[in-house]
């Protein structure tokens, strides 16, 4: 059965809008509007996002110091039961600006374990992680499927995600047509709910 009145939110953590991510999460997206599915998607390209200085503001009032782009997707990722992240990989890493914005949602874990503020879900909530590297090191995701377990937890959703990665893919012309389907493929299913725990190609 199709989730019905959920926020499906995207997240491109790629500082390019149209590189190798961009086409895997739009051509998913395209599979989860043939599920009867929306997926709305917030992109750090080209935003103003300051990096957590630590400053401990969170830990007391429950909301960050600085005002910036994050304002813009925040509000989204409070309502959200499901959540797609695309990133490709930098140095076996999340790239600096979706880092960034993985850690400016330390406000989540800050009213979760410091305030007391349990986030409440009106449907169990389940995420999915996309990613996309240009080499084939044995590795390759470890680091990043590592971070998003703990971003996961951070705001509230099981440590426990759907999560595919494609190696040997730089750029958009280097996608093959049958991964693209196959991507294509899990965002019906993740709108069906009958997306496994599929791990790296």
């Amino acid at each position: 059965m199709a989730i019905d009145n959920q926020l499906i939110l995207g997240l491109h953590l790629s500082p390019r809008p149209l590189g190798s991510s961009s086409v895997m999460l739009k051509r998913f997206q395209k599979g989860v509007t043939e599920a009867g599915g929306t997926l709305e998607i917030f992109s750090v390209a080209g935003r103003n996002i300051q990096g957590c200085v630590c400053c401990g503001d969170c830990y007391r009032t429950g909301q960050c110091r600085f005002s910036d782009d994050m304002d813009l997707v925040l509000p989204a990722l409070e309502k959200a039961s499901r959540l797609v992240i695309a990133t490709p990989v930098y140095f076996y890493g999340v790239p600096a600006l979706g880092k960034a914005f993985i850690d400016r949602v330390q406000v989540f874990w800050s009213r979760i374990y410091k305030l007391g503020q349990k986030r409440q879900f009106p449907v169990e909530p389940k995420g999915l992680v996309l990613s996309v590297g240009a080499t084939k090191g044995k590795d390759l995701f470890t680091p990043i499927k590592l971070s998003m377990k703990y971003f996961f937890d951070s705001i509230g959703f099981p440590r426990t995600f759907s999560f595919v990665g494609y190696r040997l893919v730089e750029e958009p012309s280097d996608w093959p047509e049958e991964k693209l389907a196959q991507v294509e493929a899990y965002g019906r299913d993740f709108v069906l709910g009958t997306l496994g725990l599929v791990e790296a190609y």
